[in-house]
């Protein structure tokens, strides 16, 4: 009989928070491993496979035996074994005995000459698809039955939460980085035109004019045109308006960075 107290209820409530705001996720998928090895009774080890965007597959385990198991499944002619078949159809997997089970014969038969007699391949769901499988290997025969496939269930449920959190939170992340970086183009910007209003008496609009006729003309971004103002390497004169009869633009007759010859 098995007996949750808190103290491995707290544990299992953990997972969900395991990858949120980690700035190594491979760590945290071989913590994710780890963990579900620890927290589901008669296992002994686990992988864990995510399905990207992409379509490429990340991999964490906690056992380096595993790592042949997913490599023959993935890796092989047959393309068989649960790992796949729960991917591929979003439903659970369990193999009660490798040495009597029929299906997927080529990893069965290297998952017992590994020491595993049990496995139990369980999806990783968010909110839109299988996210990926979490896979719990045992070294008897019947491990992942009754209570023990329900606290699997569960710390694969507290396992897809984790993949969830992790995704939201490197997407806020990529959206603060991006805002971060605009912010800094913004006030790059503003110096280099507050630099030409005071030296050619140029109105912010047309200083910021001079500045995007500059980038047309030696085809730059505007942000990097300013930051070289701002550091010196370009003087105001260099954005001067031509005077009256002048048919020369600021930033004619200037070849882009890349092609100069001569130090700037």
């Amino acid at each position: 009989m098995i007996t949750v107290t808190r103290k491995f209820a707290d544990r299992v409530a953990d997972v969900a928070q395991l990858l949120e705001g980690d700035e190594i996720p491979d760590e945290a998928l071989r913590r994710l491993t780890a963990l579900a090895a620890e927290l589901v009774p008669g296992g002994t080890a686990a992988s864990v496979t995510i399905a990207m965007a992409s379509g490429a597959l990340t991999f964490a385990a906690s056992d380096q035996r595993l790592e042949r198991l997913h490599r023959l499944q993935f890796d092989g002619d047959g393309d068989a074994g649960p790992v796949v078949e729960t991917l591929r159809h979003n439903e659970p997997r369990r193999v009660d005995d490798t040495a009597a089970e029929c299906r997927w014969p080529a990893f069965c038969r290297a998952a017992a000459e590994a020491g595993f007699a049990s496995c139990l391949v369980l999806p990783l769901r968010t909110d839109r698809r299988p996210a990926g499988a979490v896979a719990l290997y045992g070294p008897e025969p019947n491990v992942f039955r009754g209570a023990v496939h329900d606290i699997a269930l569960l710390v694969a449920a507290q396992g897809g939460t984790a993949v969830h959190n992790a995704a939201v939170y490197r997407t806020s992340r990529r959206m603060v980085e991006s805002l971060q970086a605009g912010l800094e183009s913004r006030a790059v910007i503003e110096q280099a035109k507050g630099i030409l209003h005071a030296e050619l008496g140029v109105s912010p609009a047309e200083a910021f004019h001079l500045l995007s006729r500059y980038s047309q003309n030696t085809n730059q971004r505007v942000r990097k045109i300013s930051a070289r103002l701002v550091q010196g390497q370009l003087a105001a004169a260099d954005f001067r308006p031509p005077a009256p009869g002048e048919s020369q633009l600021p930033g004619e007759g200037f070849a882009p960075v890349g092609a100069r010859t001569s130090p700037e």
